[in-house]
């Protein structure tokens, strides 16, 4: 079954197959981006199916996923643009909360550079880690 969230191989050997499928294909530039995203949503979905993960597992992982995947060292949010058409969504609230949320950890990750660098670092740099080394934590 193939639907918005991807495919949902039911066995292994499904699974194996719809590699091997996108795998065998000549992909062009676009397209082998898109096989990769296929693939790995199928062993996601296969993967959280078999283990009967919760929503709230899956998608921790998920995030989890994009955090690694895409050398994300610190706090980062999601921000769905379409949320934007309605009204009772105020995004720009919604990250200023987050930023407020991701200050304590921020202060650390500040302070660990200052550390680190020995204060080494274009001073603009420098005065914004300050700034964050000196938040509550």
């Amino acid at each position: 079954m193939s639907d918005k969230y991807g495919y949902w191989p039911k066995t292994e050997q499904e699974l194996i197959d719809f590699l091997h499928e996108h795998e065998n294909k000549s992909h062009s530039y676009e397209s082998v981006a898109e096989s990769l995203t296929e693939v790995t949503l199928a062993m996601f979905n296969y993967f959280a199916s078999k283990q009967g993960m919760t929503g709230f597992q899956a998608s921790w992982g998920g995030l989890q996923f994009l955090k690694k995947s895409r050398g994300i060292e610190g706090p980062f949010g999601i921000i769905d643009g379409s949320k934007l058409l309605y009204p009772q969504y105020d995004l720009r609230k919604q990250l200023e909360d987050w930023i407020k949320e991701w200050e304590p950890q921020l202060a650390q990750m500040a302070k660990e550079k200052l550390e680190e660098t020995n204060c080494q670092a274009h001073p603009d740099v420098l005065e914004r880690w300050q700034r964050l080394a000196s938040l509550p934590q």
